[in-house]
C-alpha cells in the first residue's frame, strides 16, 4: 500500500496517445482530487529522509589515527606489540583512553600500521631494485636496506 492505491498517493494510469503522454489520476471518491500540500506523504518519507542524513553524517572524514613518520600533530611514539615497528600519535594518554592495551581495538590499530608499514618497504624495495637495475655500473655488492628491512621483520 505504500506506493499503491493508497489514500496518499492515489491511483495514477498512464495513456499513450500518438501526440504524446498523458496522465491521469483517479481518485477514490469519484471527485476532482486536491491538489496541494501532502503532510502524509511527507510523513511517510521521513524514514528515508533520516537514513540518508545519518549515512552522509557517519561517513564523514575523519583523521588518522596514527602516521609511520613523525610529522605534525603526530610526535608520540608506539611500537606494536608484535613486530615492534615504531608508529606516531597525537597524544599518549588520548590514545591509551581510545585504545587500551591488550584489547581488540588496539590489536586492530597494530595490525593496521603493520600492514601499512609492509606495504611502505614493499613500494620501497621495489624502487630500490629498479634503480639497482638502472645504476648498477659494475658494481657487485648492492644494499637494497627496505628489501633488508622487510626481510628482516617478515622473513
Amino acid at each position: 500500500m505504500f506506493f499503491g492505491g493508497s489514500p496518499v498517493f492515489g491511483h495514477t494510469r498512464f495513456h499513450t496517445t500518438r501526440r504524446g503522454f498523458n496522465t491521469r489520476r483517479s481518485g477514490g471518491q469519484g471527485g476532482p482530487q486536491e491538489q496541494g500540500f501532502n503532510l502524509a506523504a511527507i510523513i511517510q518519507l521521513l524514514p528515508v529522509l533520516f537514513l540518508v542524513l545519518f549515512t552522509l553524517i557517519g561517513n564523514s572524514p575523519s583523521e588518522p589515527v596514527y602516521s609511520l613518520q613523525m610529522q605534525g600533530k603526530y610526535n608520540a611514539r608506539e611500537t606494536t606489540a608484535m613486530r615492534g615497528i615504531d608508529y606516531y600519535v597525537k597524544s599518549h594518554s588520548k590514545f591509551d583512553r581510545e585504545y587500551p592495551k591488550g584489547t581488540y581495538a588496539r590489536r586492530r590499530v597494530d595490525v593496521a600500521v603493520e600492514k601499512d608499514y609492509r606495504q611502505f618497504l614493499e613500494n620501497e624495495c621495489w624502487r630500490e631494485r629498479l634503480r639497482y637495475r638502472g645504476n648498477s655500473g659494475g658494481k657487485k655488492e648492492v644494499h637494497l636496506k627496505s628489501c633488508m628491512k622487510l626481510s628482516e621483520i617478515w622473513g
